[in-house]
């Protein structure tokens, strides 16, 4: 009886441990959390899902649209083109984060994109165009206008902070990381003089494989709607 008792007195101490330290994590409310975002990706809302304290899932969509014009070449050039352009951001996320650390907000995301990006748009000359004595106007010299879109899967990884479902219920998020939408796929037509370079696609192509790693960084806040407290 005696060496039960010494035993269980032993082993005080390591339970009293055991039970503060569990007691020390950060609370963790499960449940359903919505949020905002603005970024690289274009401004958008999401839903995210607590799986166990160091899991969740999240779905989001994305939307921008952009408008702008731009010059080739030099106000001196004797054919100068002026291009009005669309930059349509949009696109839908799927997308699981882990956080290696119970008591931080730091993790590690992998998922993927719908990717509905695309780029378009129309060129003309900016003047009428002197050759050998002989003046072209723009209309003769021609237009050229297109399209570029992109894979339409686009594997995502990255890293983030922020956990939904620790400690308060409104959270500030944060996300930097990048997706493959491999090389744009471009289509253009060309009219007038400008006709005969409608061969020139797979070398701007080429030219735009940069393009193929997009990069994310997104901040925002999200809250979380049905909270379970442990």
């Amino acid at each position: 009886m005696r060496l039960l008792t010494a035993s269980l007195l032993a082993l005080l101490p390591f339970t009293g441990y055991t039970q503060t330290n569990s007691m020390s994590l950060p609370v963790y409310r499960p449940g359903v959390a919505v949020s905002v975002h603005g970024g690289t990706a274009g401004f958008g809302v999401g839903l995210s899902k607590s799986i166990v304290r160091q899991v969740a899932v999240r779905a989001g969509v994305n939307r921008f649209t952009y408008n702008g014009t731009l010059k080739s070449g030099k106000d001196t050039d004797e054919l100068q083109l002026g291009f009005d352009y669309t930059i349509n951001l949009s696109s839908v996320n799927l997308l699981a984060d882990y956080y290696p650390f119970k008591r931080a907000g730091f993790r590690i995301t992998a998922g993927a994109y719908y990717n509905l990006n695309e780029i378009t748009f129309f060129g003309k000359p900016t003047k009428d165009v002197r050759f050998n004595d002989v003046v072209f106007t723009i209309d003769q010299v021609g237009t050229v206008d297109g399209k570029a879109n992109f894979n339409r899967i686009a594997p995502y990884a990255g890293i983030g902070w922020g956990h939904p479902f620790l400690r308060n219920r409104l959270k500030f998020m944060a996300d930097l990381g990048v997706f493959y939408q491999q090389s744009p796929q471009l289509a253009f037509n060309t009219t007038g003089m400008l006709e005969p370079s409608s061969d020139q696609g797979p070398i701007i192509e080429n030219n735009l494989k940069p393009l193929k790693y997009y990069p994310i960084v997104s901040i925002g806040f999200s809250y979380n709607l049905i909270p379970t407290r442990f």
